[in-house]
């Protein structure tokens, strides 16, 4: 499974029921309504409760493509990529635009290692003027060129992915992480530094500013970096880190 490829998201649906001949307004409200129970489960990590409401608002429902779209997802949750593709897949026949059904499905795809099956379905969702949010598809073809070894193609998408929003954040920690690996370093602290500028509270991306630092020797914008890193978050995880970076370097500046 990717490392880094965007999670599936959810928050940002428009869970709203399609049109279904047939069926009463009733009994597209109570699907409706059981779908979003569903992702309300599903986001709480409770999926059995999740199937079972998904799976009645299928019932309800047969023809809303975003019911198929949310069961992939939770079927994917489960470990099952099989049952994740089917149901995504149906989704795409209901709604061939349908640009989120691409991108998860590209996600699953990706799982398995079928990079350029993958590509092929972020490139369907990034393609799409109505889709809101191509950052993230363009960002999860990035990663899959990258997992590829095609680093080239890897660089020309994160960049893309920043070209249409500056400030999101994982492309640019990405896009500056490979860099780094590449031996430019100073290429990557600049990538970091272009998008802090966007998005000042990103913590991760100041954690690896200054890890990039670190490793360039430049200690006091290093010191700097892991200081702001306490000042704006409330992650423990993340803060004891900054704090375990600013103790080695003061204890390097005392010798």
């Amino acid at each position: 499974m990717p490392r880094v490829l965007l999670p599936v998201v959810i928050a940002a649906l428009v869970l709203s029921s399609c049109a279904a001949f047939g069926i009463s307004e009733a009994r597209k409200r109570e699907a409706d309504a059981r779908m979003k129970m569903g992702v309300t489960y599903l986001q709480q990590d409770n999926l059995p409760m999740a199937m079972k409401e998904l799976i009645r608002a299928s019932e309800l429902d047969p023809n809303n493509p975003e019911v198929d779209m949310i069961l992939g997802m939770t079927y994917r949750a489960r470990g099952d990529g099989g049952q994740a593709e089917e149901s995504l897949r149906r989704a795409i026949d209901k709604k061939p635009d349908f640009a989120d059904a691409h991108n998860n499905l590209g996600i699953v795809l990706a799982d398995r290692g079928a990079w350029d099956e993958a590509v092929r379905e972020f490139k369907s969702a990034y393609e799409n003027v109505q889709y809101q949010t191509p950052e993230r598809a363009i960002y999860n073809s990035a990663e899959a060129y990258r997992h590829k070894g095609d680093t080239d193609r890897a660089e020309d998408q994160y960049r893309q992915a920043l070209k249409v929003n500056p400030g999101y954040g994982p492309a640019c920690k990405s896009l500056s992480s490979m860099l780094f690996e590449k031996g430019r370093a100073r290429d990557a602290a600049n990538t970091m530094v272009q998008c802090l500028q966007s998005v000042p509270n990103y913590a991760e991306g100041w954690m690896q500013l200054g890890r990039i630092y670190v490793s360039m020797r430049r200690h006091s914008e290093a010191v700097d970096a892991f200081k702001t890193v306490l000042s704006i978050s409330e992650d423990s995880d993340i803060r004891d880190q900054a704090s375990g970076y600013l103790t080695v370097l003061g204890t390097e500046r005392r010798r």
